[in-house]
């Protein structure tokens, strides 16, 4: 779906870095945002607006996303790390009626 739509809107450049990110995004949020009792529901979310590319993921939980110091000999807890290195900004937001979004963003010129 990344992959179509960026080329869709002319922006297939930005797919190896958006797909890293956006695989990112949604391992954190089924790693992390989903728990029993709080539904399954993930969505993923692209947007192109003005100069910038958004990819965001929502999922049920409201906890925050927090940058972890990565253990060097496995191999998680590298994921925000990876989004923030690749990407222009990222962050969060909560949903009104619970849940929340992570995005990230690219600037497209």
């Amino acid at each position: 779906m990344t992959k179509a739509t960026l080329v869709r809107w002319s922006l297939g450049e930005f797919y190896d870095d958006a797909a890293v990110v956006v695989s990112e995004l949604v391992t954190n949020a089924i790693r992390y945002g989903l728990s029993p009792g709080a539904g399954s529901l993930l969505r993923l979310v692209l947007v192109r607006y003005e100069c910038q590319l958004v990819c965001m993921v929502t999922d049920p939980t409201d906890t925050a996303p927090k940058m972890q110091e990565p253990d060097w000999v496995t191999e998680t807890g590298r994921g925000l790390h990876i989004i923030e290195a690749m990407s222009r900004a990222w962050g969060w937001t909560p949903l009104l009626g619970g849940g929340k979004a992570v995005w990230a963003s690219f600037a497209i010129l």
